[in-house]
């Protein structure tokens, strides 16, 4: 986990990556109710929000809370293949798969579910239950379609379990669909390759801005205009974040995956970074080898590529030094490799 000693930070262009025990009064970060409480976010003004202090208390006593600050986003969370993913963005109240239901994702008021292995889907029943037992708002579940039916089952079964209601809402959905989240970023999921069916997710922002021709006029013509219903406006849409849960390569040149390329923020799996496991080994798995990430190099236009998912064989060390040795120079300093679990980051 992270150290324990004074925060130690580790520099990137636009990236702070601050680790910190959060006991420490000392400590500069935002304690885990501040976070909560936190208006700060996107243009959207998505908020994550705690109404019981008791329950934040709790969360405040861990020992640490591991943070990474990617131009201005908090992203939380752990990832290491075959082990547990959840990628926790608490100023959007959301939680990206959920393998073991960290106390901190439960706070996120949506999940959304790339698939339903284990690693992956796991800690949902808890998550359910941790918002009922402290009276939070019901889980929203974003899933793909053909996997809500089982998933109404996992729940109910462990509803029988736990003697207890466990609400929830359950949304299922398939590439080409459209959601409107709690925090108003629009979310479309794409197709991504796995030997479950499975999908990833692109979110936008949407916001009106003048239009060109209008540009530096007085604003009280543009107020007439408007009051005469002249429309001086047109909608701007971007991509602000994507996440592909466990894929294989196809996805980067499959139809519909353009904005998940074009994303500020792409969250991207990497399970393989070595030539012990051959490309097709890892494909065959539904999974991406570092070869691919070096294939597509100028494919990916995003600001920044969050890498998450590495095979627990590999130590924080020897990430770093694949990465290093092996991604091209422009693609490398926009790829920051989520480290969160592994026991050597502080060696690294």
């Amino acid at each position: 986990m992270c150290p324990r000693d004074a925060p130690r930070r580790y520099a990137h262009p636009k990236i702070v990556i601050e680790y910190c025990d959060r006991s420490n009064s000392q400590s500069t970060q935002a304690s885990p109710l501040e976070a909560c409480t936190s208006t700060s976010g996107w243009e959207t003004g998505a908020t994550s929000w705690c109404p019981f202090a008791t329950f934040a208390a709790q969360v405040r006593a861990m020992a640490s809370w591991p943070s990474i600050e990617i131009g201005g986003r908090k992203v939380e969370g752990i990832s290491i293949a075959g082990q547990e993913t959840c990628i926790i963005l608490p100023q959007l109240s959301l939680a990206l798969d959920t393998g073991r239901c960290p106390q901190r994702s439960a706070f996120q008021r949506t999940v959304l579910l790339s698939h339903a292995h284990m690693d992956h889907i796991g800690g949902l029943p808890f998550h359910v239950a941790t918002r009922a037992l402290q009276g939070l708002p019901p889980t929203t579940v974003v899933l793909p379609s053909c996997v809500a039916k089982a998933t109404e089952g996992l729940l109910e079964a462990h509803r029988a379990l736990d003697g207890s209601e466990m609400r929830c809402d359950i949304l299922p959905c398939k590439p080409g669909d459209e959601l409107v989240l709690m925090n108003k970023l629009i979310c479309r999921p794409f197709q991504t390759f796995h030997p479950v069916p499975s999908q990833g997710y692109t979110l936008f922002s949407r916001k009106q801005k003048l239009k060109a021709e209008y540009i530096g006029r007085p604003s009280e013509e543009i107020r007439d205009l408007r009051l005469s219903g002249q429309v001086v406006t047109e909608q701007l849409e971007t991509c602000e974040l994507a996440f592909t849960g466990d894929t294989g390569p196809e996805f980067i040149t499959a139809e519909g995956s353009a904005d998940a390329l074009r994303a500020r923020l792409l969250i991207m799996e990497l399970t393989f970074l070595d030539d012990k496991v051959a490309p097709e080994s890892a494909h065959e798995m539904g999974h991406m080898h570092i070869d691919d990430l070096v294939d597509h190099a100028d494919k990916f236009k995003n600001e920044h590529i969050l890498l998450i998912h590495f095979s627990a064989r590999y130590s924080a060390a020897q990430i770093f030094e694949n990465l290093d040795d092996r991604l091209p120079a422009d693609l490398r300093k926009r790829c920051i490799p989520f480290m969160n679990g592994f026991l050597d980051y502080s060696k690294a």
